[in-house]
């Protein structure tokens, strides 16, 4: 098989968890697994060639594709952009086109800054990146603009005439009540401070006051940001929005409105290393405080826009992974390759060793499972903890490199893409009891059933515990 074929994306399907749609990495190949029935591991239950153009955008969600094509400039704006202009809708199970739109206007981003939400809805960037857009896939037309709303940003002419009228005196007051404490001639000695006369001492308080203006109206400009990545909730209710900035802002998709702020003057706030709970309500990250010269592991709580708890002296963090509660929150570190568990309302935190051949690299994940009890650690290898115990419960290490890895039916199965197999890998966490299906529409391809086959038989396939 060329690599090409090599499955590039596994997408679970919601609404029916005993199948996953599998794309190879130029979606010439599109394929359907049934992961409930080891009678079928290692072969497709349906099979598409040729869907899609190699400048095409392919979306999955349950049985639908969404193919985003035709990309042209736009001629109706001043600056000519590349948008695209038509969606064709694929019906997976009926195996047939069942919808086609033209004229559209959907601005080209990277694929993974694009969601397939329920009722047909798209969920994207706007063309500045200054705010979400939410497309109708039903008629082709936008259905709603996500803007940020800041209380406090200010234009330069308004945002200058307040601080002369009210901040100006704020902070002077301010200054001149913290001049023998903390603030103002902080950094003088009590001679200097004797000795400085009152021009001086306004002369340095002016100076500082103005040095603050400039620091308040760099935060004020940075709300201006172009975002830089987002996160989805679980439940798709809550997205989290980065900008180079040191704020994050909070939206909910169930009012579409922005809902709330997060703000760290003395850390930049990335989504790189973060993990969000599946209702949206907490938020945990990795961050560095650039006046303490120190990182931290922090958790924010999304309702009120204040830090819950936080972890200091935790550098090198690469991945991280978070309870549907947040009552723990494990991350793995690089150089010392170890996975260090929080449980941020209770005291303490621990640090469990990995074995000799771990690597963690900015490209691995961790995912937990049996509600925070046991991580399931893609390193180079696959590898499964007990994080109550301290200990490596199992190690899967295939000849080839694994390009993905996705987990499926309530985290029981761990779906491994492979570099040179277009063949899933269906890896099974105990061989103990049936996995219990929730899906509905049993051999929706018309796969074949008997009452004799154990279909959630993966010993063979599973991870032997050591």
């Amino acid at each position: 098989m060329k690599n090409t074929e090599t499955i590039g994306e596994i997408t679970p399907m919601k609404s029916y968890p005993g199948y996953v749609v599998c794309m190879s990495l130029n979606a010439e190949v599109i394929s359907v697994w049934n992961i409930r029935k080891s009678k079928y591991i290692g072969q497709a239950v349906q099979l598409e060639r040729g869907l899609v153009e190699s400048t095409s955008t392919v979306l999955v969600r349950d049985m639908k594709l969404y193919i985003l094509s035709d990309k042209s400039s736009a001629t109706s704006t001043e600056t000519p952009r590349p948008i695209f202009q038509t969606l064709v809708m694929y019906d997976l199970l009926k195996k047939k086109f069942s919808k086609k739109l033209t004229g559209l206007y959907i601005i080209p981003s990277p694929k993974h800054e694009y969601r397939i939400l329920p009722g047909d809805l798209l969920l994207g960037l706007s063309e500045y990146r200054d705010h979400l857009v939410i497309w109708n896939l039903n008629t082709g037309s936008i259905k709603e603009r996500i803007r940020p709303t800041y209380k406090d940003k200010l234009s330069l002419n308004v945002f200058t005439s307040y601080l002369k009228d009210n901040l100006y005196k704020e902070l002077l007051a301010q200054k001149k009540k913290e001049r023998d404490t903390k603030g103002s001639g902080a950094f003088l000695t009590p001679w200097e401070k004797r000795s400085e006369t009152k021009t001086a001492h306004k002369r340095r308080l002016d100076k500082e006051v103005k040095q603050e203006i400039e620091i308040l109206q760099q935060f004020s400009n940075e709300k201006s940001n172009p975002i830089d990545q987002y996160l989805l909730s679980g439940d798709e209710k809550i997205i989290v929005c980065s900008y180079f900035a040191h704020h994050l802002a909070v939206f909910s998709l169930e009012t579409e409105s922005h809902i709330q702020t997060i703000e760290d003057r003395t850390s930049m706030l990335f989504l790189h290393i973060a993990a969000l709970t599946y209702s949206g309500s907490y938020l945990a990250l990795s961050n560095y405080n650039d006046m303490e010269k120190v990182s931290y592991v922090t958790l924010w709580d999304l309702q009120t826009g204040k830090v819950k708890k936080r972890l200091k002296n935790e550098p090198n963090v690469c991945c991280i992974a978070i309870t549907g509660n947040a009552d723990r929150i494990v991350f793995g570190v690089m150089e010392a390759n170890r996975l260090k568990v929080w449980d941020p309302f209770r005291k303490g935190h621990k640090t469990i060793p990995g074995y000799e051949n771990l690597h963690f690299r900015t490209n691995s994940t961790v995912h937990l499972t049996d509600r925070g009890s046991k991580a399931i650690v893609l390193a180079g290898d696959v590898s499964i903890w007990d994080l109550d115990s301290g200990t490596v419960l199992s190690i899967f290490t295939p000849d080839s490199v694994i390009q993905n890895m996705t987990l499926a039916l309530e985290s029981n199965l761990i779906l491994l893409g492979m570099s040179n197999n277009p063949v899933l890998i269906v890896l099974k966490l105990t061989s103990k009891n049936k996995l219990e299906l929730t899906s509905t529409g049993g051999n929706m391809f018309g796969e074949e059933s008997s009452s004799e086959e154990d279909d959630n038989s993966y010993e063979d396939y599973g991870l032997p515990q050591s």
